[in-house]
């Protein structure tokens, strides 16, 4: 479905190449080894969305709450705790000492190493060597 979608939007083809390059160059993408017999594993759908003031930008989701068979990947999760801050108390935060910092975090998602036990269950479908012409590779 990607393929067909990124064939007929050439413009959509080169900023996803583009995506999938820097994943690829700054490795946190890797090839994934051959499954042995009886091993569990998960594909990942991807797909590319715009942001709408980033309209040459593009960015790669990894769709681990897609279903199959009535199951994702996010449904079998544990949850942990919400730490996500509520915007009135980071606000207020910010206010309360002399210097606040900040971070570009548009990266972080990507930087961060999955245990090689889990690596199974972060696999995705990608064309080896980053060419389009070439058959799909597993990735993890």
């Amino acid at each position: 479905m990607l393929d067909a979608s990124l064939n007929r939007n050439p413009v959509k083809r080169e900023h996803f190449l583009t995506f999938m390059s820097k994943i690829l160059d700054n490795n946190h993408a890797e090839l994934a080894p051959p499954l042995h017999e009886h091993e569990e594993c998960w594909y990942l759908p991807l797909f590319g969305v715009y942001h709408p003031k980033k309209p040459d930008q593009i960015r790669g989701v990894f769709d681990s709450s897609a279903k199959c068979n009535g199951v994702s990947l996010n449904s079998v999760l544990l949850t942990g705790p919400d730490l996500t801050n509520d915007l009135l108390g980071v606000l207020l935060r910010f206010r309360k000492e002399m210097v606040a910092v900040t971070a570009d975090v548009q990266h972080m998602f990507h930087c961060f190493v999955v245990r090689k036990d889990h690596r199974n269950y972060l696999r995705f479908l990608w064309h080896k060597d980053n060419d389009l012409q070439r058959t799909l590779s597993n990735t993890a």
